[in-house]
């Protein structure tokens, strides 16, 4: 490491050295190209560090891959053995050592085998032939003893052929045994499958309780859009209302001004043809006129009281003029209220659709809502059923903890019967034997069966324990959808009041716009009324574009919410399909536990069936004994049976021979073996090795890594301190922008106070209104370049947030890279450290172990005890100590000396002194 990272030190000490014979030559640079000369030095140096780069980039790779290769063999080795990590290599070794134990006992155990099955043989071969002699020696020597004889051989026969039954009978219930045991295998990984599906089906439920909880709120969401839709629409047939009554009072000022005109043209007529008369005329008919027109308008009686005297030609002229005026400003007000009224009709009829549409759609959510009882109805089965399979599984433990006490019973019985098994014949103990060994084999059956069954029944509760957390979580998901419903609820209860106070805005205008006809009749105060009016208009029309906005926006929620019902429908019926799967797939389960309660009713038979037999067979062993107390006979088999033992001791004799020869065969086997073990050991100690100088090159990879890490940090620094800076900057011309909006409103207030002002003076009006049109404009100007420039400070703003989220997300990349770097070492440090207390302690007479040991303890202890071991090491230690320090010397005199390659150095520095980020920031300070 420290070598590697000596000759990293030369090399940047070469190429500061190559810098600074570059800035000396700054001559030499071509004069002729746009850029500089310090750039064209700092892109030369870039050039190099590029060149070097790459190397350095595949040196990562291939520890990179390496690393991945130790995992995948550290992966294998514990799917395989017993072991966790490389740390318990000495875990590996035994493993292996019992592995090769239990080879070597299943190869002598079988050799055993095969030797006492060989035994067994000739004794039968043995016995057949004396079974042969006695049968001749009995017909030799008397018919009555022959006859005893072939009883005996018979009654002996039938007992043989009785234990073969019994044998064949066991081997049958064996094999059913067997059959019974795969059906029970079978039966639990297709209750497992089962299992599995039951979990994907809950949590498909879960998103369908989450789907139904949306659509309960898209219902709600409707309701309420119905009754707001229903309030308007009862406004806009008020408003309708209203403006009806406008039309027809706009109606009643036409016809009374137009018979004012008809008057008018008359009295003109009239006073042409004799002014004297006509005084009196006009007069007389201006008086009927008040009498009859008293309640309609004030218009007409003030121009009455106007004209008591007869009026010139000229006078006459101008009240016409003005008449037409008026007359063309009430037609054009009554063509706009007839267009305003057409488009609340149109407004009116979309509602009345909206209310139909609503409707259907009400009916459509209360089926929904049904489909949801149903469906809650059936979760709440499901759960019944689950708890009842509880009850089951739970009564099914109690009866295996019964059948175990049942088999232990057995097994005891079992024990007895060997014991008294023992003290009987050679030809009933080969026998007894196989009926033991059967026995055994289906106790361990019966054993295996009931670890199995446990095994499937602790499965079960983890499953139902599983779901039962997946349902409390569900319900907490279901309590936050349910706050997060109130949320929803509170701000739309906001936008209720808002469209409220805009309705209230609504009828204040109306009670304006029904000022503003009253003030139609004052003839004299429409030139100062015109202002005001075209304002009103104005808003008028804009709220008008406000609600056709709304509306649509209401068209668009309406066809939404239609879709998102299309959609909970679908939901529902897959839902639906769901659950009837579910009920099936329950109803299978019950099928399959009333099955498995049967097979275990006939496991407890066959048990019973088992002990019955055992009490026959010792019944029958105690009639034979009786048998062999009182035969006479037997007494010459035993003489017999001695010669034979003889015989036998000889026969054993010679196979003791054979044995020590095979003793000695095994004597040179071991031999074999322990040089086997010891090249073992030779080639465990190269592995040793192996591994130090991988837990090097992962040292210098860790090295390597922490020097990119620290790089990052400071690049990412410089990055944030940057998008901080651009933020506050950003905010401080948004604040500068949100003065400059709240001046210029300020400023508009102003400008409407003065227009209010100069209202009042009739002869300013047209003065005023240029003024003010311009400041408008000036204004409007103004508002669109402060939108303008706030809408650009937000994007900013976004495009900054984005960036550095981005950089949160290359952080937290580069922890969890450091953090799994850090893991690695962690594990490289522990093996090195195992490794190190492993090999100090083996300071043996082989050589290797000494040469590891002495590498080990060198590359643990300092310089001053390496010394210690012998004077060659000492001087090396000392030159590449010596070597270190100038290293360490140049790395800080080129980082105090060119200011320029601080940055560049930083992490050198850092990685060499091990410092912190605040030991940088003091580093960086120096100036």
């Amino acid at each position: 490491m420290f070598k590697q990272l000596s000759q990293l030190g030369k090399n940047l000490t070469d190429e500061l050295a190559k810098g600074l014979t570059d800035e000396l030559n700054e001559g030499q640079f071509d004069k002729n190209s746009d850029i500089p000369v310090e750039v064209q030095a700092k892109l030369r140096k870039f050039e190099k560090y590029e060149q070097k780069y790459p190397l350095l980039l595949n040196a990562y790779k291939s520890e990179k891959a390496k690393s991945e290769k130790l995992a995948a063999v550290q992966k294998i080795l514990s799917e395989n053995t017993p072991i966790s990590s490389i740390d318990d290599y000495d875990s590996l070794t035994s493993f292996f050592k019992n592995t090769n134990l239990k080879t070597d006992m299943l190869n002598d155990e079988i050799k055993r085998l095969t030797s006492e099955k060989n035994e067994h043989l000739r004794e039968i071969q043995d016995l057949r032939a004396q079974k042969d002699v006695a049968a001749d020696k009995a017909f030799s020597e008397g018919h009555s003893e022959k006859s005893e004889g072939l009883e005996q051989v018979k009654q002996l026969e039938q007992k043989i052929s009785e234990y073969l039954k019994d044998i064949e009978s066991l081997k049958h219930e064996l094999a059913a045994r067997e059959e019974e045991k795969y059906a029970f295998v079978k039966q639990q990984t297709e209750m497992k499958n089962q299992i599995e599906s039951l979990k994907g089906e809950s949590t498909d439920f879960a998103t369908a309780s989450k789907n139904l909880a949306a659509t309960e709120k898209l219902v709600d969401e409707f309701k309420k859009k119905l009754d707001s839709e229903r309030q308007e629409h009862t406004k806009l047939n008020s408003e309708l209302t209203k403006l009806e009554d406008e039309a027809a009072r706009k109606s009643e000022r036409i016809v009374s001004l137009e018979k004012l005109i008809k008057s008018e043209e008359e009295d003109e007529a009239l006073s042409k043809q004799d002014p004297v008369s006509s005084g009196t005329s006009q007069t007389s008919t201006f008086k009927s006129k008040k009498k009859k027109k008293k309640g309609k308008s004030q218009n007409t009686s003030s121009n009455a009281k106007v004209l008591p005297s007869p009026p010139l030609p000229g006078s006459s002229a101008d009240q016409k003029s003005d008449l037409d005026n008026r007359l063309h400003e009430t037609l054009k007000d009554l063509q706009e209220t007839q267009e305003k009224l057409k488009v609340i009709q149109s407004k009116y009829d979309d509602l009345v659709a909206a209310s139909g549409n609503s409707e259907s759609l009400q009916l459509e959510l209360e089926k929904t809502r049904g489909e949801i009882e149903k469906l809650e109805v059936d979760n709440e089965r499901l759960l019944r059923e689950l708890q009842e399979s509880k009850k089951e599984l739970k009564f099914k433990s109690e009866e295996v903890e019964n059948v175990k006490d049942l088999l232990k019973t057995v097994g005891n019985e079992l024990v007895e019967a060997k014991d008294t098994i023992k003290n009987s014949n050679g030809a009933s103990e080969t026998e007894m034997k196989h009926l033991k060994s059967q026995l055994e084999s289906l106790r361990s059956q019966n054993s295996e069966n009931i670890k199995s069954y446990e095994t499937t029944q602790s499965e079960l509760k983890q499953k139902v324990a599983s779901l039962q957390k997946e349902k409390s979580e569900t319900e907490k998901e279901l309590d936050d959808l349910r706050t997060t419903l109130n949320k929803h609820m509170q701000e739309k209860s906001k936008l209720l009041t808002d469209l409220k106070q805009s309705h209230e805005k609504m009828s204040i205008l109306n009670n304006e716009n029904i000022t503003l006809s009253d003030q139609v009749k004052n003839l004299n105060a429409l030139k100062r009324s015109e202002s005001s009016l075209k304002s009103s208009l104005s808003q008028k029309e804009k709220t008008i574009v406000y609600l056709e906005q709304q509306v649509k926006e209401y068209s668009s929620k309406e066809e939404a919410s239609s879709r998102a019902l299309r959609e909970a429908k679908m939901e529902n019926g897959r839902l639906s399909n769901k659950i009837s799967l579910v009920s099936k797939e329950c109803e299978s389960l019950k099928n399959e536990l009333e099955k498995s309660k049967t097979s275990l009713e006939k496991f407890i038979k066959e048990n019973g069936g088992l002990s019955e037999r055992l009490e026959i067979l010792n019944e029958k062993y105690e009639t034979l004994q009786d048998m062999k107390t009182n035969s006479h006979e037997q007494v010459e088999l035993i003489r017999r049976q001695c010669d034979e033992l003889n015989v036998k001791i000889k026969e054993l004799n010679k196979k003791n021979l054979s044995l020590e020869d095979e003793l000695n065969e095994s004597v040179s086997a071991l031999q074999e073996r322990t040089q086997e073990a010891s090249s073992m050991r030779r080639l465990l100690a190269e592995r040793q090795s192996d591994k130090d100088f991988q837990v090097q090159k992962l040292e210098q990879s860790f090295a390597a890594a922490s020097e990119e890490k620290n790089r990052l940090e400071s690049e990412l620094a410089l990055h944030d301190a940057k998008t901080k800076r651009t933020i506050n900057e950003l905010k401080e011309v948004n604040d500068d922008l949100r003065v400059q909006v709240q001046t210029l409103i300020a400023k508009e207030k102003d400008y409407e106070q003065e227009v209010a002002r100069l209202t009042s003076l009739n002869k300013e009006m047209q003065t005023t209104r240029n003024e003010s049109s311009q400041s408008s404009n000036e204004l409007k100007e103004a508002l669109a370049n402060v939108k303008a420039a706030l809408m650009t400070s937000e994007k900013k703003l976004r495009e900054m947030e984005s960036s550095s989220e981005n950089i949160k997300e290359l952080n937290d990349d580069l922890t969890k890279k450091l953090e799994r770097i850090s893991k690695n070492y962690k594990l490289v440090s522990g093996q090195l450290a195992a490794i190190k207390e492993r090999n100090v302690p083996s300071r043996g007479p082989s050589r290797s172990n000494s040469v590891l040991s002495i590498s080990d303890r060198a590359s643990n202890e300092p310089p001053s005890r390496r010394g210690s071991f012998n004077g060659e090491t000492v001087i090396e230690s000392q030159s590449e100590i010596n070597d270190k320090i100038a290293y360490i010397k140049n790395v800080l005199l080129g980082f105090l000396e060119h200011k320029d390659q601080r940055n560049q150095l930083l992490p050198v520095v850092s990685t060499l002194l091990q410092l912190d980020s605040n030991d940088e920031k003091r580093l960086m300070a120096i100036r």
